[in-house]
């Protein structure tokens, strides 16, 4: 693991803390702007393109109020190529929501691309939906 990329994981940990509290600048500005850039989100849905995807961020952050949470990693896997990185991770907060009363927590098990652009990491996909226990088929 190169030690670009693990000090880019702190500025996308400090992002999607941010993010978690209504402020969506920091997790932007790592976010690629290319239109080959996808997100499955936490909310559900999909998005292709920085057209929009951007929007789908903004509108995903803003729906929560800030709080004081703090989003802990757990890194399943991780790895850093010249020019291409992805992480596997358990993402787990609580969080409070601009349209209900209190404390929820917030438990998304998240898969992440990253590409060098500009001599930089920037984030091509995200996927990431609750974590839920395992159960039996229907």
């Amino acid at each position: 693991m190169t030690l670009q990329f693990e000090s880019f994981l702190r500025r996308l940990e400090e992002a999607n803390t941010a993010f978690v509290n209504g402020d969506p600048s920091l997790w932007l500005a790592l976010v690629s702007r290319s239109e080959q850039t996808s997100i499955f989100g936490g909310f559900g849905g999909h998005e292709v393109g920085w057209s929009q995807i951007g929007p789908r961020y903004e509108w995903a952050s803003a729906q929560f109020r800030p709080s004081g949470a703090k989003v802990e990693f757990e890194y399943l896997d991780k790895h850093a190529g010249s020019d291409t990185a992805y992480t596997v991770a358990i993402e787990r907060c609580t969080v409070q929501y601009v349209d209900r009363p209190g404390d929820h927590p917030h438990v998304l098990r998240t898969t992440m691309v990253f590409r060098k652009e500009h001599g930089d990491w920037a984030i091509v996909h995200r996927h990431g939906d609750p974590l839920s226990p395992k159960t039996p088929p229907a």
